[in-house]
């Protein structure tokens, strides 16, 4: 190859999206389009994979409107997703707020980390409920997309959704496999229903199995490389999914560029436009899928050899970042209810391996400072849980029997071979081969957010 081949910088990548921001020309106007539009073409597309009824059953899927929840907690039989999490039972819900408002019933939960992020069309994190936000207490609430004008009924609190597609995200930490059915017992208590059919007011019988229902045709699914080979039919799948979810943050700038070159709600500009824009939207997905990617690889600083996350959920114009977390973790949270640093290397700069043996050292007083929770994730090459002779998947505030130093300082142990039965308590298996770690932080205290308190250092030891 010639020629250098170093990522952009994020100020480089700016600068770039500032450009598109001004230009007038189709191929400008067409990058920003696909990057703008990705993250509403990822939701839109879940929803549809999620909520069809000829995808198989799974955790998450099922009809819009509805609550689906995780009953077990996954081990390394599990492929789903990447970067799986073992100490938290997941309940999902896809929103379709086009006709009625849908009634959310949270249960108190008083003794344990739990948390309800609502994610809007465009990927924002626009509410939350739970430990952080509402001090763990029950509530009734009234989930309103944005053409409602009805009233609010008594006894529910509203919280106003600007895009009528919504997602709904609960997370439960589980304190070892003995607190399993306490955290049933909990997702047994949380309803979602439509308004109408919460009042018990409705009399509508089930929708007529319509032609295109009946069909055995599995939607495409959200997997985000996907998107740039769909070609420029994926300017009509935003235009799709333009209806009923009216931009957020509003950038009428944006809107009037967008329909310049035949981009907007139910616009099909594969079949409508001319030859020359259709070779410009072209270009705006290979361009845009290109930026897309070089902030992916950009995504946040390196502390100490962990990869961390700056702040997801909140983008404001931000459009290229907010492509980038869409492309590489649907859903993020925002920093202050967790992070989760992703660790690929030692101290030294030398990428992880199971031939090593490696140390993570807390001194006293610099154990995570948390308020709810801390672990440390351990997966494979492919991103996967690593089999082992103890099933310890992650390490930290729940590992039964973790124990400090005299001094109060905390090691944690991670190689391939037990080390040994006075520090199997605090061992964290590793693969045999190339591996990475994630690690967790719940509600993070000031002092992580700040940067006061430093990740702590992975040091080789054999």
């Amino acid at each position: 190859m010639h020629g250098s081949t170093t990522q952009p910088t994020i100020q480089d990548l700016n600068i770039k999206m500032a450009q598109l921001s001004n230009s007038k020309t189709p191929d400008g106007i067409a990058t920003l389009a696909y990057i703008w539009g990705f993250p509403l073409v990822t939701m839109e597309r879940q929803f549809n994979y999620m909520t069809n009824p000829n995808v198989p059953p799974g955790p998450g899927r099922g009809p819009a409107n509805s609550v689906s929840c995780v009953r077990d907690l996954v081990n390394a039989s599990y492929t789903d997703v990447v970067n799986p999490n073992s100490d938290i039972l997941y309940c999902r819900t896809q929103f379709d707020l086009n006709k009625e408002p849908v009634v959310l019933v949270v249960p108190p939960i008083r003794d344990r980390y739990s948390t309800f992020q609502f994610v809007d069309a465009y990927t924002n994190d626009y509410a939350y409920l739970g430990q952080r936000a509402t001090k763990g207490i029950g509530g009734t609430y009234l989930i309103i997309g944005p053409d409602w004008n009805g009233k609010v009924p008594e006894g529910m609190t509203p919280i106003w959704t600007a895009t009528n597609l919504a997602w709904l995200v609960n997370r439960i930490v589980v304190k070892g496999p003995s607190d399993l059915p306490n955290v049933i017992a909990i997702q047994d208590k949380i309803v979602v229903k439509p308004l109408s059919d919460f009042q018990g007011n409705t009399t509508s019988s089930p929708a007529p199995i319509t032609e295109t229902s009946a069909s055995k045709e599995i939607p495409i699914g959200p997997q985000p490389t996907l998107i740039a080979p769909t070609g420029i039919e994926i300017f009509d799948e935003i235009g799709a999914a333009m209806i009923g979810n009216p931009l957020n943050p509003p950038d009428p700038t944006l809107v009037t560029k967008l329909a310049s070159i035949g981009i907007g709600p139910g616009k099909a500009p594969s079949k409508e436009a001319n030859d020359t824009i259709k070779i410009a939207l072209q270009f705006g997905i290979t361009e845009g899928q290109k930026l897309i990617d070089s902030r992916v690889a950009n995504i946040g600083p390196v502390m100490n050899g962990w990869l961390v996350t700056p702040q997801a959920g909140n983008y404001g114009a931000d459009y290229l970042f907010r492509a980038a977390v869409a492309q590489w973790g649907l859903g993020g949270n925002i920093a202050q209810e967790a992070l989760h640093p992703g660790g690929f290397t030692d101290s030294q700069g030398n990428p992880l391996s199971g031939n090593g043996s490696y140390l993570i050292h807390f001194s006293r007083g610099q154990i995570p400072p948390v308020d709810a929770f801390w672990s440390i994730s351990m997966y494979n090459d492919k991103g996967l849980f690593v089999d082992n002779p103890i099933n310890r998947y992650s390490i930290g505030t729940y590992t039964k029997g973790l124990k400090n130093n005299t001094d109060g300082s905390l090691d944690i142990y991670i190689q391939n071979a037990n080390p040994g039965a006075d520090k199997e308590s605090n061992w964290l298996p590793s693969a045999k081969g190339a591996f990475s770690m994630t690690f967790r932080l719940y509600l993070p205290q000031p002092q992580v957010l700040n940067g006061t308190w430093q990740l702590p250092l992975v040091q080789k030891v054999g």
